[in-house]
Order: structure tokens, then sequence, then C-alpha cells
């Protein structure tokens, strides 16, 4: 039973690429508990297999893990009675059952296995449904990490995961980890390649969280809702973004792929949200969820900058406007923003009453501030609009 929910497997293994620098398997491992507060790890034991057959049936952990699915008792009972205690025995993986220190009811999996370099470990974990959203993943991790740096002499912990899966994001960037890129197909996901997110823990990095900007809660006014992008948004925004009006005054690129898009909603969009530096949602119907449209804000010098489109089947519909006031709410609340900014194309009539209508005041012209979308020798000139919190 594989439990690694932070990471599938992934291919830099399977190639061996690199070779270890110690001979064989790493040496045994005496099973360890770890006290951690609320919570205690300990090793996988009998009684256990009631808990991993449920977490294992669960439809999220199918999604991203690679736990059996269906996951049978006798799957369980393999892990529990064979494959932890051999990873232990061998070096190979080291897991735990992160348990309620005071009802010992088990609420999470973690675990530590070595990389292809011994001194470089990776981390996977899971948490049961109902204990989701309660801090016990990243409690855990801290606690694991910080055992692993320690008794393991780690120079480093990776955490991998595919693209898209942002609760196990989340999970490790409460931990402490830093995003540090996308592995394009860099990981095996049942028997397919797949683009997967890696972060890093080092012994030295602060205990902190490393997202930049705070969680997005959907906001709605009834009629629109402003929310994260998800990977299966990917084909409307190519949809979208083929079209020849959205090319003529965004430099996206030309013609637009569903490759691109899925680099755009799947990395791009994340490693900004991570790095502090844009914070770009996806605007939907409100009743059917149907993609409408984009709207993002760009931070720089302490204030922010908006910027929005609308898919060629929903223009005309007040969809933009709802959507930056939705969104500049967002910063003026979240982020402390005294001041948002949008500079439309002088000759971008559309946005710019997109702008009025949404309440922005109009403060003048920026003359040949931008490059154009399809010729960025070509400086043009910007209508400047601002809205105060």
């Amino acid at each position: 039973m594989h439990l690694f929910a932070g990471r599938p497997s992934h291919r830099r293994r399977q190639t061996g690429r690199r070779t270890r620098t110690r001979p064989g398997t790493l040496p045994s491992v005496d099973p360890t508990e770890i006290t951690a507060g609320r919570l205690h790890l300990r090793p996988w034991q009998e009684g256990d297999q009631e808990v991993l057959v449920a977490a294992g049936n669960d439809p999220e952990s199918a999604r991203w893990t690679s736990m059996p699915s269906p996951c049978t008792r006798e799957a369980a009972d393999e892990w529990v009675r064979v494959t932890a205690p051999r990873g232990w025995a061998e070096g190979t993986g080291l897991s735990f059952a992160v348990c309620d220190s005071t009802t010992s009811e088990v609420l999470a999996g973690v675990a530590l296995r070595p990389g292809a370099d011994p001194d470089v470990w990776d981390v996977g974990y899971w948490c049961v449904p109902e204990h989701r959203g309660q801090g016990v993943v990243p409690e855990a991790l801290g606690s694991l990490c910080r055992w692993g740096f320690g008794a393991l002499g780690a120079v480093r912990v990776e955490w991998m995961a595919q693209v898209g899966n942002h609760a196990s994001l989340r999970c490790a960037q409460k931990a402490g980890f830093q995003l540090e890129g996308v592995l394009r197909d860099g990981l095996v996901h049942r028997g397919q390649h797949v683009d997967g997110w890696i972060a890093g823990l080092l012994p030295g990095d602060p205990n902190e969280d490393t997202a930049r900007l705070p969680s997005y809660a959907e906001r709605t006014d009834g009629v629109v809702t402003v929310r994260r992008w998800r990977s299966t948004d990917a084909p409307e925004v190519a949809r979208a973004c083929a079209d020849p009006e959205t090319a003529r005054w965004l430099p996206v690129p030309v013609p637009y792929t569903l490759e691109v898009a899925h680099g755009y909603v799947d990395g791009i969009v994340p490693t900004e949200w991570t790095a502090g530096t844009a914070a770009n949602c996806a605007v939907v119907d409100a009743v059917d969820g149907t993609l409408l449209g984009a709207v993002g804000l760009r931070l720089r010098d302490g204030i922010g900058e908006l910027g929005y489109w609308t898919a060629p089947w929903a223009r005309g519909r007040g969809v933009a406007a709802r959507a930056a006031r939705l969104h500049a709410g967002w910063g003026f609340a979240e982020l402390n923003l005294p001041r948002i900014e949008l500079l439309a194309d002088v000759d971008n009539v559309a946005s710019q009453r997109v702008a009025e209508k949404a309440g922005w005041v109009r403060e003048g012209v920026a003359r040949a501030v931008r490059g154009a979308p399809r010729d960025p020798s070509r400086r043009v000139d910007m209508a400047v609009y601002a809205l105060l919190s």
C-alpha cells in the first residue's frame, strides 16, 4: 500500500539517473515513536486496518495518492503486517500513523523514504477525511521532518505532488516547505506521467507558513463567483484565449493551446501565488459554474494592479465589472492594500467602460508605458484608473 499523498512515484527513481553513494539498502532504522503535543506519531500496528481501508477508498485519496483503489482489507493487512515493518527493517520507508495523543484515534499517515541521494528524503502524507482542515498534517509533518534532520542526518526533505493538489501544497507550505518549481511530466501517477510540484525543506529553514498570500475563499455576488483556478479549467481557458479579440489586447501566446493553458493554470498561477507576486482567479457563473473569465491582482510596491478578461461567450453581461469589485474587495480586506490600479489601453474602450462601471476613477494617461501585446517594441498609452480602500 503506497501511502505517499504528497508524492506519487517519481520517474527519477525509476530511470536511475543518480546512484546511491551507499552500497545496497540503507541501514535498518529502529521503529520510533514521536510525541508532538496533541499528536503522537507511531509505527502502524494491528487494529489500524479499518482506518486504512476507509482512507484509501476516499475519492480524494484515490485522485491524488497511489493507495490501492479500491482499497481492500487484504491490502491493509499487507501494509500493516509486511510492507510497513519491512520499510523500517530495510530503511526504505519510515511510515507513521498520526494519532490523537489523548484518544489514540488515527488521524492521518506520514512517511519518510530515502531519495536517490541518501542525504535527501522524500515525505508523503494523507489525512482521514473528517480530520482535514484541522492542522493535523502540517503539525505532524513539522515534527516528522525535525526528527528526520536530527535522527537521520537528512540535509534536505523534498515534497512532490501532482500539480493541482492544492490541499497537499498548503500542508507542505504550512510546515515550512518552499515551493521551488514544476517538474514537467516529472511524476508517475497510476501509470501516467504527470506534471508535479516540488518543494524543499532544509534544517535551517524557519518553522513558518511559506505562502506569501493568504488562502482564497470563494467570493460571490450571486451572479458571478471568483475562485482559485483548477486544472479542469484549462480547456475552457484555451478556448477563451484563442479568441482574436482576447489576443488583440492581452499578451497571450498565439496560438493558445491546451498545453499553454495547463502551463498557466497549473504552473504560473500557483507559482506566482506562492511567491506573493500575483493572485489570479477564475470567474465562473454562480449558478452552474461555467467559466466566464478571469480576474487577477499583480502586487508591487505595496499596491495592486487589477486585470481581467471575459470569455467570448460571456461578454456583454457585466461579468468583468462584478469580478473586479469582488476581487478588489478581497485585496483591500485580506492584503490591506491602500490602492488598486487598473490600466487599460487607450484604444480599448470596452475595458475602460468596465473600469468605470466597477467604480474605478480615471486619473489620466500614462504615455508609452507598456509594450503592445503583439509587438512589444511598439509602446502604447494606457488610461490609468485607481480605487482606494
